[in-house]
């Protein structure tokens, strides 16, 4: 009697979503890249190639954005005055803008947190009638 080979299902992640037999899922929401900025920066205040760094370790490898999403999300945050920045370096030519969270952006990620809280809950919802399907 021959034994069949088990080949296992592999789910692929690339950049924040997967590929899911023909399907692709966005494993990262949309939108969530500024929450998640005021997040890390609620903790320290950190220099831009630090909180991609961040990300791309505190999602286990999952969600590594660049420089093209992480420094206009900066700027975002900046100008609306969620964030500021202080220049820090030696050199003017090699200086880094370190970011901190404002007190208005400690209030927008509360009240983020609160609804994210919410939204989660809808979709544990929506995924149990999913699965009775």
């Amino acid at each position: 009697m021959k034994r069949r080979k088990e080949t296992k299902r592999r789910i692929e992640m690339r950049g924040g979503y997967c590929r899911c037999g023909p399907f692709r899922i966005d494993i990262v929401p949309k939108g969530l890249l500024k929450p998640y900025v005021l997040k890390l920066l609620s903790e320290r205040p950190m220099h831009g190639f630090e909180i991609m760094e961040q990300i791309f370790e505190k999602s286990g490898g999952m969600w590594h954005p660049g420089p093209a999403a992480i420094y206009p999300a900066l700027e975002s945050l900046e100008s609306e005055g969620y964030i500021k920045a202080a220049e820090h370096g030696k050199r003017p030519e090699k200086s880094r803008k370190q970011y901190a969270i404002t007190e208005k952006g400690r209030k927008a990620l509360a009240n983020y947190e609160k609804e994210s809280e919410e939204i989660a809950e809808s979709m544990q919802r929506f995924g149990a009638l999913y699965r009775k399907l």
